[in-house]
């Protein structure tokens, strides 16, 4: 993957570019005004362009750009805000003050959800695989600009791990997290989610018994999974179901 700058930007944002360059051990380019495309065809890589308090990705297979953005975080937590319901809240029954870990992170809206529901006296950890993932999601969340100075400031205090799940658990005290989070639909829906440019990245690490069984070891009050509706899941891993009408995905949990 190469690293360069916005066309306009070149001379502002050149040592921001360089710097996440070898954050992400990757090559440093002056854009010299080319396209994207002449880029891509030029170095054969990758292309990630750095903006004014935004990254994104251009896939060399000439997939979608992504770039983050909180879209459905930003509709739930309001929806959650006015009425003080979401059903990850009410699965997990977070309270202010709890400490939960999303090993899924994904997009972070159910990390941004959950982060709300906590509070500022709460704290949010999200573990995400995907090396190139992780690291846009935490850009995203520290320099998102647009919404509420709360809802900012609750973006900035999820903290980003870039690990396997089952790794990072296996490193945890007994007992250090009140609820655990699992959403393994996410890795599997990339593609018809819009993030068709994250597919050569993608890391599907599939939930295993080893995993539950560190869950458990790990988790204070309850674990927490999200998956479709018909997945074999719920019940191979001893999950308790939350039927939900008319949505192709439903909640399960395992409490303590």
């Amino acid at each position: 993957m190469i690293i360069t700058t916005a066309r306009k930007q070149i001379k502002t944002l050149a040592n921001e570019a360089e710097r996440i360059s070898r954050d992400l051990d990757s090559n440093y380019f002056l854009r010299d005004d080319r396209s994207v495309t002449t880029l891509v065809n030029e170095y054969k890589e990758d292309v990630l362009i750095v903006g004014k308090d935004r990254l994104t990705l251009y896939p060399k297979d000439g997939g979608q750009p992504f770039f983050y953005h909180p879209n459905s975080a930003m509709f739930r937590v309001k929806q959650f805000l006015k009425t003080g319901y979401d059903p990850l809240v009410e699965v997990g029954r977070l309270q202010k003050g709890m400490n939960v870990l999303d090993c899924t992170l994904g997009l972070a809206a159910d990390a941004l959800v959950a982060k709300i529901a906590v509070g500022e006296c709460g704290h949010v950890t999200g573990i995400e695989a995907n090396h190139i993932l992780a690291y846009l999601v935490r850009y995203g969340l520290h320099n998102w600009k647009d919404g509420h100075p709360y809802l900012l400031k609750a973006m900035k205090t999820i903290e980003v791990i870039h690990q396997s799940h089952f790794t990072f658990l296996q490193s945890c005290e007994d007992e250090s997290y009140d609820v655990i989070y699992f959403d393994p639909m996410f890795e599997s829906n990339i593609e018809s989610i819009g993030l068709k440019g994250l597919k050569s990245f993608a890391v599907y690490d599939d939930l295993t018994f080893e995993t539950i069984h560190e869950a458990k070891r790990v988790s204070k009050k309850r674990i927490i999974l999200k998956d479709h509706f018909q997945s074999k899941r719920f019940e191979r891993f001893g999950f308790h179901v939350v039927k939900r009408q008319h949505t192709t995905f439903r909640y399960g949990f395992i409490e303590k």
